[in-house]
């Protein structure tokens, strides 16, 4: 049987990566990000399919973008590949369940908490990841850890700076792609 090549799957994983930021800045400046959620893009403009496939691709390429990272690591922790899976499954819900507020106001909301657990889920896998990079690497540790507070402390003060808008959005997935990004190469 033919030997999986790792080489060619680094060169995918960075590829990969590298395309969430482009996409969630394609799609999520349709519009202004100002003033419009990704949300609100896909549920109130004529981009509805983009936004679930935006949201699809997303979760799958975090998802084996960090199991990609969990390998280069040696990293075997049932705990974070379960919160990295629920991650996925709450962004591909979140995307697929319809969020017009004076339509269907449940729907709305189950759709924030789909987006909220889908943060929590793959800030917590990435966490755990984190501190195990610690035992082995100090320097990689205090890197990521910084990195991830900086994506999380920045994400939660543009909520509350400019409120519910594709800003505080952008830099999520912008900073956490990055923060993936310089793992891997580190970790290489």
């Amino acid at each position: 049987m033919k030997q999986w090549n790792w080489k060619y799957e680094d060169k995918w994983a960075t590829i990969s990566i590298l395309l969430i930021p482009l996409f969630t800045w394609l799609y999520g400046t349709q519009e202004s990000p100002f003033k419009f959620t990704l949300s609100m893009i896909g549920n109130r403009f004529d981009a509805r399919l983009q936004f679930i496939i935006w949201g699809i691709f997303s979760g799958l390429v975090f998802f084996f973008y960090i199991i990609h990272l969990f390998r280069l690591g040696a990293f075997h922790h049932a705990k974070a590949r379960k919160k990295l899976l629920h991650s996925s499954l709450y962004l591909v819900l979140c995307v697929v369940t319809p969020a017009i507020e004076e339509l269907w106001p449940i729907l709305h909301k189950l759709h924030a908490v789909f987006g909220a657990l889908f943060g929590l889920s793959l800030v917590n896998a990435i966490y755990y990841f984190i501190k195990y990079i610690k035992a082995f690497n100090q320097e990689l540790y205090s890197l990521s850890f910084l990195l991830l507070m900086l994506s999380v402390v920045g994400t939660l003060v543009l909520i509350l700076l400019l409120g519910n808008t594709g800003i505080f959005e952008l830099y999520f997935f912008f900073s956490i792609s990055i923060l993936l990004l310089l793992m891997e190469m580190k970790l290489k």
